[in-house]
């Protein structure tokens, strides 16, 4: 795409972005969008052919900031320890959040009708991926069995709660609190082992227990 077309899109994206925030999903409208950007309608349908391709586009700009975010973490990740691996993470993602913090809270909250684009679940494959790569160099901090499952469970909890802190909690977000208790939670998970669960009574440990509480003398009164 030549720099003039480049920056006819950018205008286009930037502008939408603002008319979904301003007025929500119900005031988004294409002609809103090309009024904002000051460009005619037709220009704009030269490049997206409806208002659900520009929320297409605001969704894939956010995953190319959470790419960014964990290219960075696995550029610096090296052999540190796994908690510096996994606040890394988990910054990485509050940092594309924080991008356009009013965009992301109406695309999640007013906009879910869309789904999961092909774009949203390729990056969550290749998230999963790298995230159970980073988990595998520190092996030997992690207590729990199934990698897989941890690295599921790590990358949902990040993405979940990170997603929904956006509307539900903005300044514990913006704080670094949001953060911080994630990574206590994922930390706590990773190493902590579990105790030996107990093993039910046989019957005859509570026959004996019974004839045991039986024999004692009543209480004095």
């Amino acid at each position: 795409m030549q720099a003039r077309a480049r920056a006819t899109v950018d205008a286009i994206v930037d502008a939408a972005a603002r008319v979904l925030v301003r007025g929500g999903y119900g005031a988004f409208t294409t002609n809103r969008v090309a009024a904002r950007a000051k460009v005619s309608v037709g220009s704009l349908y030269q490049y997206f052919p409806n208002k659900e391709a520009l929320l297409a586009e605001l969704k894939a700009r956010h995953i190319a900031e959470l790419e960014r975010g964990l290219d960075a973490v696995m550029a610096r990740a090296g052999d540190g320890p796994l908690g510096e691996i996994i606040a890394a993470v988990i910054e990485a993602n509050v940092a594309a959040h924080l991008v356009d913090p009013a965009l992301h809270r109406v695309l999640s909250t007013e906009v879910p009708q869309l789904g999961a684009s092909d774009a949203a679940t390729a990056f969550e494959q290749r998230a999963v991926k790298r995230v159970r790569a980073l988990l595998a160099r520190r092996r030997h901090e992690i207590t729990v069995r199934n990698l897989d499952l941890a690295t599921y469970l790590v990358v949902r909890t990040v993405e979940a709660t990170i997603h929904d802190a956006v509307a539900e909690r903005p300044a514990d977000l913006a704080s670094g609190a949001i953060a911080r208790e994630v990574t206590r939670l994922l930390l706590g998970y990773l190493t902590v082992s579990s105790p030996a669960p107990r093993r039910p009574a046989t019957r005859r440990a509570r026959t004996a227990a019974r004839r045991g509480s039986a024999s004692l003398p009543p209480p004095r009164s």
